[in-house]
């Protein structure tokens, strides 16, 4: 199981510092090249790392995607949040991968980058589990709940309380990261906690009782993934950065007509066997091209991003509000 897999989508204190050190001009992790500036002509530089939502960045390079629209891409793939974080606000990178509360911070703490394009946004892949007693979120007053700090778990326990009127306050916080929330919850030691897949299904799977009280995809779009691009990479290679989204489209297309060579392609991208990662397939949904131009012009800008404005201000991933309007550049996104 790779490290992206068990997934801290939010930039983390480390993340954080990691953010600082880049936007003060020192070393990040190594990406494709070094240096800033009028980059036209060379190698779109791509910060990946091994987590599925990112994978039709590999079937667009195993189909020949880039080539076929006469892009170059180097996907430079990093093992940490911190490290991507860091290579990008460097310069080292011209756009990355990251969750969206992640482009949030970006932007607050001053990297001049924007979102360009949705990539995924779990479903069913992520939700709040629950043991005997506990069948509606109001339940858990007063309960132990088990969840990963600075995490996608805990914005959608965040908004799952807020929609139910309650806040933390109201629970029994139990800080755990994402693989020890089942087996606490299995034992007995706690009555809810928040997880991901696979441990969502290994859980379900144990017949003890364990149901699943709310899943992301009840709050749709709180749990995205996204593109950022440097703001100079996008004014100087506007055409490129076309190309690049153009690739990503044709991906999602052949990967949903054909889906087993699809996924196998990704599994071998992320380092996983197709096995472990279908259940977390399925819990997964790639946005395309046309539902970019939908969404990302419309209710994603406007209701979903500046609900996790909020929430990420409510546990203090943001320190001050964000524009939703200014984060996102759709121009690239074609008709």
């Amino acid at each position: 199981m790779t490290s992206r897999f068990l997934r801290s989508l939010a930039v983390t204190a480390t993340a954080a510092a990691a953010l600082t050190i880049g936007l003060t001009g020192c070393a990040a992790q190594p990406a494709a090249s070094d240096g800033a500036g009028d980059t036209t002509g060379e190698a779109i530089r791509m910060g990946t790392q091994p987590w599925l939502g990112y994978g039709q960045w590999y079937v667009a390079e195993d189909q020949g995607f880039f080539a076929d629209r006469s892009v170059d891409v180097t996907l430079s793939s990093f093992n940490a949040d911190a490290d991507v974080n860091a290579a990008l606000a460097a310069n080292r990178l011209d756009m990355a991968n990251v969750g969206a509360q992640a482009a949030l911070q970006f932007i607050e703490q001053g990297l001049d980058v924007s979102i360009v394009l949705m990539l995924d946004s779990a479903t069913e892949a992520d939700a709040i589990l629950s043991g005997e007693g506990v069948s509606e979120v109001t339940d858990l007053a007063g309960k132990k709940v088990a969840f990963e700090r600075g995490a996608t778990s805990e914005i959608l326990l965040a908004e799952a309380l807020d929609a139910a009127g309650m806040s933390f306050d109201d629970i029994s916080v139990v800080e755990s990261s994402a693989d020890k929330v089942a087996p606490m919850l299995l034992a007995g030691r706690v009555d809810a906690g928040v997880t991901y897949e696979p441990y969502v299904s290994e859980a379900l799977g144990a017949e003890k009782g364990i149901s699943a009280l709310v899943t992301a995809g009840e709050f749709p779009g709180l749990i995205t993934d996204v593109l950022v691009v440097r703001n100079d990479v996008l004014d100087e290679r506007p055409d490129e950065v076309r190309e690049v989204l153009g690739a990503w489209d044709d991906a999602v297309a052949f990967t949903a007509e054909n889906t087993d060579e699809g996924r196998a392609i990704i599994a071998k991208g992320v380092g996983s066997d197709v096995a472990d990662l279908e259940t977390a397939f399925d819990g997964v949904h790639y946005y395309t091209l046309p539902e970019n131009r939908e969404l990302l012009t419309g209710t994603y800008l406007t209701e979903t991003l500046p609900a996790l404005v909020s929430v990420s201000q409510r546990i203090g991933l943001l320190t001050d509000a964000v524009d939703a309007k200014t984060a996102v550049r759709a121009e690239f996104l074609g008709e």
